[in-house]
Order: C-alpha cells, then structure tokens, then sequence
C-alpha cells in the first residue's frame, strides 16, 4: 500500500482539526481580557467550548487548564487512531505523556493522604480509557498508601521505576525524584519508539524525537547541578539513549563539579544556541527550556506544508495543538493573575 494511501484518512483528520486552531489574533485578543469570564466567554463557538461549558463555577484558571488538556487528549485520540498502524506506536506516546502525569499526580496526592475520590479528581481518566487502564488506576487510588499505590501498579511499565522512587522516598520522605524518573521511563519509550519506525518515516519524526530527548537529558542534569545533586543519582535520572548528545558529554555533565562548570559543557554540546547565561541558574535553565519548546514548535510551522504522506504530518499538527493549549493555558493563567497582556504574549508560542 503507498504512502499516499497510508496516510489519506489521517489527512483528513487533520485538515477538520487544523481548521479549528485559533489564530494568532484570537490569540492576542484573549490576552486582553478583563477577567476569566470574558476570557472563556470569547472562547464560545470554539472546540474548547464543550470541555469549558463542563467547568463548575467560579472559574479558575486550574479548572480552565483541565478543560483545555481534556480537548488535547481528543484531538490526540482523533489523529492517533486514523494514523496507519507503523506509525501509531510512535504517535501514542503523545497521549502517554498524560499517563505519566496521571501517575505523578497519584503520587502526590498519596503522599498527602487525600481519598480516592480527591486522588481521582486530580487525574485525567480519558486517556485512561483510551489506553485502557483505567482498572489499574482506580486501583492505585483506593490504595491508602504510597507503598501500597505502587503495589496496585506492579504490573504496568512503571514498576521497576516507581520502586525505586519508593526506596528514596522512604529514605528521604519526598516525593520530588518519583517527576524525574518517571520522565526519564517516557523518554526511553520516545527513543525505542523512534528506533522502531521505517527506515523512510525517521527522517520525518527526528528533530522532534531528538530535540525532546536530548533536550530532556541537558535541563535534568543542568537542574540537578543548580541542586547539588549527587553525581550518581543524576546518572540514574537520565535516558540511558540520547540522540545528537555524545555518552561522552553525558558523563562530563554528570560528574561536573557545579551547575557554572556543567553549563560549560552545554554551551559547547550540539545545543550550545538554546543557552544563555542569565542572572541565577534557574532563569537560564527556564530560558533554556521555553528556547527548545520553541524551536520543536517553529519546526512544526514550517513543516506543514511539506510533511504530508509521512510521520511528520501528524507530528506537525499535534505540536502545533500542544503549543495552542500551551498558550491558553499561560494566557488564563495570566489574565487570572491581571498580568499585562503583553507580558502574557511573551510567554506564548507563536
């Protein structure tokens, strides 16, 4: 079967969703609302407008943001499910990301003893059924502790992970390394995935696969300096893979003495144009991380007129989906917070 024929029911799909982005000017309109009602109001006759109507007064931008997620989960459900079947391994990883998430939120919300109830509230459960699992976590969420919760989770991927999440936070009573390691699982699931498409779709799928990745690895081990944090356990936290970044580099960016000597390093790897030293190291971490999101984002944009009958056309659009919900979420969050508009431009992707 050619590609053409592949691809023409994805196509589709994403014609119907594309045609619902808003428009940067839409964009920049709701940075100038007065508050969240006339910020959701304006979002009426959208794709948005079904998730919001479900939203329990008074609005909050926490409340808008689950709304806007649930919208992104469909829309990556849609395409996912139209896509042809060598690329769908690949493409499920988007709605994996809110899997990974669930799990984190769980983790949180155990180590807080909230009830089941309040542990599922905080959790998206559509893409639990989409994934099928939403036995194994409502499972997990009746669990009365955070030992038991990773007990109820023994027989998904996460296992090995959660254990020794579990081993620190036993030592140390945070649960601050389970995000870390719990990242690190998708990402090595991002690196198989990618090493498992044809031979004529890696090309297509590799500034994103490696941009992601690599990026992942460089703002974990970069904040884990700016913390003081062993050298070992650093080692632990990242991708055993990376895509345009040397184990070389790796090594030299776990064992530096500081986060001035590893970012050093960065500012010499591949990456060295996504870095620029700010006033502490957290604004240069944070900086460096808006820079990779955009670039993927910029990178998307410009694909999407000559992706068409390959993997690239469905990663185009779900970038571009993510970069929309990324912006109403900063831009409520904002107008929620009565920042200047255009402060809250500068926080968006466009």
């Amino acid at each position: 079967m050619s590609q053409t024929t592949l691809y023409a029911g994805v196509l589709a799909k994403i014609g119907a969703e594309r045609s619902k982005l808003l428009s940067e000017v839409k964009l920049k309109t709701l940075t100038e609302s007065r508050d969240l009602s006339a910020f959701a109001s304006q979002l009426r006759e959208t794709s948005y407008q079904a998730q919001i109507a479900k939203v329990p007064l008074p609005l909050t931008s926490r409340k808008l943001e689950r709304a806007f997620n649930e919208n992104l989960i469909e829309s990556y459900e849609i395409i996912v499910k139209n896509s042809p079947k060598n690329a769908k391994k690949y493409l499920n990883l988007y709605p994996l990301r809110f899997e990974v998430e669930n799990i984190k939120a769980l983790i949180k919300a155990a180590h807080a003893n909230l009830s089941p109830e309040e542990k599922l509230a905080k959790i998206y459960l559509s893409i639990e059924d989409y994934l099928k699992k939403r036995s194994v976590i409502e499972e997990a969420a009746k669990a009365p502790a955070l030992k038991q919760m990773v007990n109820a989770l023994k027989g998904t991927e996460y296992v090995s992970t959660l254990n020794t999440g579990l081993q620190n936070y036993e030592e140390t009573g945070s649960t601050a390394r389970f995000d870390v390691l719990l990242d690190k699982v998708f990402y090595e699931k991002l690196y198989d995935s990618y090493m498992l498409l044809a031979k004529k779709e890696k090309p297509h799928a590799h500034f994103y696969a490696s941009t992601e990745n690599d990026s992942f690895t460089l703002l974990t081990l970069l904040r884990g300096k700016s913390l003081n944090y062993d050298a070992n356990w650093l080692r632990l936290a990242v991708p055993h893979n990376n895509f345009d970044l040397s184990m070389e580099t790796v090594e030299a960016l776990s064992s530096a003495a500081d986060f001035e000597s590893a970012l050093k390093i960065a500012l010499e790897s591949y990456y060295a144009k996504f870095f620029v030293k700010a006033q502490n190291p957290e604004e240069t971490v944070a900086n460096a991380e808006k820079a990779f999101k955009r670039a993927v984002f910029q990178h998307a944009k410009a694909s999407r007129i000559g992706e068409i009958f390959n993997i690239g056309a469905p990663l185009a659009f779900m970038t571009q989906k993510e970069a929309e919900v990324h912006n109403l979420i900063a831009t409520s969050s904002g107008v929620e917070a009565a920042v200047n508009p255009e402060e809250i431009l500068g926080q968006l992707l466009l």
